[in-house]
Parts: C-alpha cells; sequence; structure tokens
C-alpha cells in the first residue's frame, strides 16, 4: 500500500480522489501548498498528486518545496492540472516542479493507471 499526499483547492475533486485513491492506498490530503510541505514532512509520501493552480504558495512553488523536502528520496510529483494551453506541459515540466504531467479533465481510470505507473517508477 503506496502513501500517496494529495494538494488540491478543489475540495470536491479532493473527496473524489481520496475515495477513488484510499481503497488501494493510504491517502492524505491538503488544499493548501504551504501546508503540504508540512504534511509530506510528517506523511512521507511514495506519491504526491499536486494541482498547480492553489492559492496563495502556487503548485510550481509547491512543487518545488516539496522536492526539496522529500529529497534524499525521489517521490515522483504528479501536476494534475487545467494549465493547458499550448507549451505548458513543456513549462510545467522544465520547471523542476513535477514529475510528470495530466490536464484535467483527466478521468479516474486514467489518474488511476497514471498513479500505478509513477509508484512503479515508469513514465518519468
Amino acid at each position: 500500500m503506496a502513501r500517496i499526499l494529495i494538494v488540491e483547492d478543489d475540495a470536491d475533486l479532493l473527496l473524489v480522489l481520496r475515495e477513488y485513491l484510499g481503497g488501494e492506498h493510504e491517502v492524505m490530503t491538503t488544499r493548501r501548498g504551504e501546508d503540504a510541505v508540512a504534511e509530506a514532512r510528517e506523511f512521507e509520501p511514495d506519491l504526491v498528486i499536486l494541482d498547480l493552480q492553489l492559492p496563495s504558495m502556487d503548485g510550481i512553488e509547491t512543487g518545488r518545496w516539496l522536492k526539496r523536502e522529500l529529497a534524499p528520496r525521489t517521490v515522483p510529483v504528479l501536476a494534475l492540472t487545467a494549465m493547458r494551453e499550448a507549451g505548458d506541459p513543456e513549462m510545467i515540466l522544465g520547471s523542476g516542479c513535477c514529475d510528470a504531467y495530466m490536464p484535467k479533465p483527466a478521468t479516474l481510470a486514467e489518474i488511476g493507471r497514471r498513479v500505478d505507473e509513477l509508484l512503479e517508477g515508469e513514465g518519468r
């Protein structure tokens, strides 16, 4: 059972993801980037699902903080974001905040497959 930290400010989506992934994994959630760093230190996740459009501390900054705070462990970060304009995936992946990109909307099955790939070390 993997430990997954979900950082998402949309309460409904956060609940759906927690319910969907919680059947197979231990899930911790937060709605703010600032809280994600503290939660990650305590929870020690195996994977982070990160919305990039967060209030206050945005997802790119949050992802960079998480990467630094969780080092030397290599914890994959999946950006699950509504940012889907031309060039956004390259900019996001090039920022160093995450290891994988998935645009919203995505089905739960698609998210589940991507989570499994990242936990198995594939798709980076």
